[in-house]
């Protein structure tokens, strides 16, 4: 018998192959990378203060950019975000083949963090001269500690994050586009450590939380409700 091609009645279902620019494809990986970097290194240093649970590191933008519609955590979502980048920024590495546009990119990228270290610089000379306006001041009372600690410190630690970004785009923009491979990969470091410690942290609190509740159930003072129910 004749072989007879038939046409199946549905026909199969294809994923549609997404097609982007190299230029496009180029900005969008850098800013990936660089993103993953930044935001792992913030997620892994609010983890820690969430453990010291007498530090309060600002997560810088984020929580503004998420706005009333995070309903997670504000440190969970960036260890995520920062995952998500750095995973999506060290797949897309080797379509990217576009030299001139992959250094462009960078240093637009250079550019912009050099402009967050100045901000930073601005800010903790700021927080230097408040200190020093305020000191012996009884009427501008407030925890000279807590300043140092919540603002200049975490704003420190921003501006070397910031900072090194702006190193390595200065190096991938000046041609150097070997180093591109060891900033996805310090991006994937940065956001898996971020986000393991943050995932570890929160449930540390949670846990906490749970046990300090019963601590207090255990310690309150019965009386007055039984002298209620008599």
């Amino acid at each position: 018998m004749p072989e007879t091609h038939e046409k199946p009645v549905v026909d199969p279902v294809t994923m549609p192959k997404l097609k982007m620019d190299k230029q496009k494809l180029a900005a969008v990986n850098a800013w990936a990378i660089a993103l993953a970097m930044f935001l792992g290194y913030c997620a892994i240093f609010a983890a820690i203060a969430g453990f010291t649970k007498k530090w309060d590191f600002s997560i810088p933008f984020f929580g503004r950019f998420m706005g009333s519609n995070a309903g997670a955590p504000r440190e969970l979502l960036t260890g995520l975000f920062a995952l998500v980048f750095a995973i999506f920024g060290l797949i897309s590495l080797k379509k990217v083949t576009d030299v001139e546009a992959t250094k462009k990119a960078w240093g637009c990228i250079s550019k912009v963090f050099l402009g967050f270290v100045l901000v930073y610089a601005v800010n903790m000379v700021g927080i230097i001269i408040y200190s020093l306006m305020s000191l012996g001041r009884e009427k501008y009372v407030f925890d000279q500690g807590q300043l140092w600690l919540d603002s200049f410190l975490s704003t420190v630690i921003c501006c070397i994050g910031a900072g090194a970004i702006w190193f390595i785009g200065k190096q991938i923009a000046e041609g150097k586009t070997s180093v591109l491979r060891i900033a996805s990969f310090i991006a994937i470091g940065l956001a898996t450590v971020g986000f393991i410690i943050v995932f570890i942290q929160l449930l540390v609190s949670y846990y906490s939380k749970s046990d300090s509740s019963l601590d207090s159930l255990k310690d309150y003072d019965y009386s007055n409700v039984l002298d209620l129910l008599k």
